[in-house]
């Protein structure tokens, strides 16, 4: 749902990171300057079938090197160009799937805006920010370097909150498209994967976030099978991760990643609108998620307890008394299936300047709500960061 915008372009240097942290220009809550309160969008579910209708027949990409605490140093995805984005946005437009051309209007009119953030209206989520290149590298750092394929986060039921660009969800896809893969080949069946997204913009969902999940199938060997039957390098051409390109968007593109997802068992769902009005228990049962992941989204104190209430529930389920989780991870995520257990994951920096947010206002409030929050990555150099593991007692 919530981003926070600052005054750069986007994460593509890394000198750009030491600047992050200062408040955007010109941004404020309206309700504290005196202008009416701004309506929140409410809770909605967009289809992936409607969402794909709203890709066009063209994208442009490049790579997104993330910098790992591994000894692999760095992982490599392939995300839509922004100013790809904004084309599509002049060009055609978006939010016709959902008929929402407020929707349109208002990303036109930030995009280029000297505030990447209004309260209630755009939240920034087109944009790549730090703090979700950090929860990678953590997620990262829980897989078994002794396994090939790493079976983490196969058959989990995974949230990300205010997912913007998605990036955290599209390693995760990744690994899972890596895993299938291996027990295709071996024989062993696989457990259903499901992987929700939800940013408080659709506009958001059309132009960035699925483009990636679609991005980073094709980078996949499952699209082989797709890029052989066409037989065309124009039409399907063979994509290099670490070099910028273009992706012809055809139907039988769409077709074949539908039906690989049916046969590898993953499934994703996208919800846009406020956290107020998310019911999770509607979206995912009274078990909860697996995996529930959000960055950058604690910058605001009148965000937090619709969050920290829907991360609560979301984890928790129906009962909301929380799961133990004392055996749950040192420096390994191990989930196992007769042991019901949660991770989620809280990536911020530890103060939003000029807004008032921050990691102190968020651990009152999950303190309030009887949980209690371990730090499992702390960055210290420049504005400094955290990842914190949030269980509810």
């Amino acid at each position: 749902m919530f981003k926070f915008g600052f005054d750069i372009e986007d994460v593509d240097d890394t000198e750009d990171l030491l600047h992050l942290g200062e408040a955007p220009n010109n941004t404020r809550d309206q309700s504290s300057a005196g202008a009416p309160l701004v309506v929140l969008e409410p809770f909605s579910e967009i289809s992936l079938k409607d969402l794909l209708d709203t890709i066009p027949a063209l994208i442009s990409y490049s790579p997104l090197s993330i910098p790992l605490s591994s000894p692999r140093k760095a992982t490599t995805l392939i995300r839509r160009d922004l100013f790809d984005a904004r084309f599509q946005l002049i060009s055609e437009g978006a939010g016709d799937a959902t008929d929402d051309a407020y929707q349109e209007e208002q990303a036109l009119a930030f995009l280029d805006a000297p505030s990447d953030l209004v309260p209630g209206v755009y939240e920034g989520g087109l944009k790549t920010w730090e703090c979700s290149l950090d929860l990678v590298d953590y997620l990262d750092s829980l897989k078994d370097a002794s396994v090939p394929s790493p079976k983490t986060f196969v058959g989990k039921k995974v949230l990300e909150v205010g997912c913007g660009t998605g990036v955290p969800s599209s390693y995760i896809f990744r690994e899972v498209l890596s895993c299938t893969r291996t027990t295709a080949i071996s024989g062993d069946p696989s457990p259903r994967t499901e992987i929700h997204l939800q940013d408080y913009n659709v506009s958001v969902l059309q132009l960035v976030t699925l483009p990636n999940i679609l991005l980073t199938w094709y980078t996949s060997p499952h699209a082989d099978a797709y890029r052989s039957a066409t037989g065309d390098q124009e039409v399907a051409p063979t994509v290099d991760p670490t070099d910028a390109g273009e992706l012809p968007i055809t139907a039988e593109l769409k077709d074949a990643f539908l039906s690989s997802l049916s046969a590898l068992k993953i499934s994703f769902r996208f919800f846009s609108g406020s956290w107020d009005t998310f019911d999770p228990i509607k979206t995912i049962g009274p078990a909860g998620y697996d995996i529930l992941l959000t960055s950058e989204t604690i910058y605001r104190t009148d965000s937090l307890d619709p969050l920290v209430n829907l991360m609560q529930v979301a984890c928790t389920g129906e009962k909301k008394t929380g799961l133990q989780l004392e055996n749950l991870m040192s420096s390994r995520l191990t989930l196992e299936e007769d042991e019901p257990r949660y991770l989620c994951l809280v990536a911020a920096k530890i103060l939003y300047f000029g807004v008032g947010g921050g990691v102190s206002d968020f651990l009152k409030t999950v303190k309030d709500r009887n949980g209690q929050v371990e730090t499992v990555l702390e960055r210290k150099a420049g504005v400094g960061r955290k990842i914190m593991r949030v269980d509810w007692l």
